[in-house]
């Protein structure tokens, strides 16, 4: 992109032409890790941080045309910046991408710009004061939809359905092949202590050797109008009307 030019960085670098997967060799997408790398180069190379105290850095023109852009001439813009604050800064100034990888191995079988899509876990009140957990998205991440609620359905005693159609009931709609969960319990602690394998999430003894590994961070909750909050430590849905 532009600043990549503007910084006169190494092109091999921002192309990732050396990265450690096949997959991600000469498609621009990089880790963290490869991000800091670079910036540390153009540091070294300008010698930023000659003249400035131990932790930060002096800000030239270049670097903090990227990091600041055009600002407004009431804006303050710094001369100097700690490396603390600099690296996430640089960071977020790169388009977002991911990869979905396949366990075990670590094969990357798919790569993406922009964000990963949200695995959407639901929990709404019935007027008999009983819970329905909806879940969408699994498809993005491989999960079969029937297999995993014939899993859950065996793993935590509960009810549940595959809806192949919840707009007609008044629901968004689904994206084309993919399919609605509905399951009779507020299971959402349990749900994400499957998805993720991590039992820590739930007490319940069903959630043990879970057969998934997605991020806790792709997971999406939303808790509607009536039903309690979450009490474990950051546990706290998205509550909804």
């Amino acid at each position: 992109n532009h600043w990549s030019q503007l910084l006169r960085l190494d092109q091999d670098d921002v192309k990732a032409t050396n990265a450690t997967s096949e997959e991600r060799k000469g498609t621009g997408m990089l880790t963290a890790k490869e991000v800091r790398v670079i910036l540390d180069k153009y540091i070294e190379r300008e010698e930023l941080g000659k003249n400035a105290p131990p932790g930060s850095i002096d800000l030239d023109g270049a670097l903090t045309d990227v990091l600041y852009g055009k600002k407004k001439q009431t804006d303050t813009i710094p001369d100097r910046i700690s490396l603390k604050d600099l690296a996430p800064l640089y960071t977020s100034k790169h388009l977002p991408a991911y990869g979905l990888v396949e366990m075990p191995g670590s094969k990357i079988v798919q790569l993406s710009k922009g964000n990963p899509p949200k695995v959407e876990i639901e929990v709404s009140r019935r007027q008999s004061n009983k819970f329905v957990t909806r879940v969408r998205g699994l498809e993005h991440y491989s999960i079969d939809p029937s297999y995993f609620c014939k899993d859950v359905t065996k793993r935590l005693a509960v009810s549940g359905t595959v809806d192949n159609d919840p707009a007609s009931s008044g629901r968004a709609a689904l994206r084309k092949g993919h399919v609605e969960l509905v399951f009779g319990a507020n299971i959402v602690d349990e749900l994400e202590a499957l998805l993720t394998g991590d039992e820590s999430l739930s007490s319940h003894g069903g959630v043990k050797n879970s057969d998934y590994s997605i991020p806790i961070k792709v997971i999406d909750v939303s808790l509607k109008k009536g039903v309690p909050a979450r009490k474990r430590a950051g546990g706290a849905g998205k509550k909804k009307k």
